[in-house]
């Protein structure tokens, strides 16, 4: 069984002044400190800097409470979450703003953005090719309906011609028998 070691309050605040003079983040801050429990280092921060505006390090992400949307924010957040441990992220995350889920995402996504160009353009081309066999189906069966349609179009035409000069002959016989019937 471990045993508790009691800090004297001298020694809390002389390592917070530290942290102040540093400019550092807490978390790059508290890797430089092995010889202290990491959550306690964190804890006395927390409750004796609460306020991170005095830090020469303003471009920090830690100390934004809106998430980040460019991916310097987001990889910041990663390499600061690193190693810490699940408690320590989820109070990390809470007090960000940020889900633990979304920083999972983002680690993932930092982890592989260096993967090897070739995969990738390998992967887009496989995706493409699909895509192009799924453009050229839609296409044939298009061109199939065209085809029926200009069929039927033609059908069309043809009816409303014969009907066209159906009518026509029809008026010159009227008009042509008409006349006889008034000649009687």
């Amino acid at each position: 069984m471990s045993t508790r070691t009691k800090y004297s309050q001298e020694e809390k605040l002389q390592m917070v002044n530290e942290f102040a003079k540093s400019g550092l983040s807490k978390c790059n801050f508290v890797r430089l400190h092995p010889e202290y429990n990491r959550s306690t280092l964190f804890n006395w921060l927390q409750k004796y800097f609460p306020s991170t505006n005095e830090v020469n390090d303003s471009t920090d992400a830690s100390e934004s409470t809106e998430k980040p949307t460019d991916s310097i924010g987001k990889f910041k957040m990663v390499l600061e979450t690193a190693k810490m441990t699940d408690v320590e992220v989820g109070a990390y995350c809470r007090s960000n703003g940020i889900y633990a889920s979304e920083l999972n995402a983002w680690k993932v996504n930092c982890m592989n953005a260096n993967n090897s160009k070739k995969e990738s353009l390998e992967n887009e081309l496989m995706r493409l090719r699909a895509e192009n066999k799924q453009l050229k189906a839609k296409d044939i069966k298009q061109s199939a309906e065209l085809k029926s349609k200009d069929k039927e179009l033609d059908r069309m035409k043809d009816a409303l011609a014969e009907y066209a000069v159906k009518e026509a002959f029809l008026k010159k016989a009227q008009a042509f028998f008409g006349k006889n019937d008034e000649e009687k």
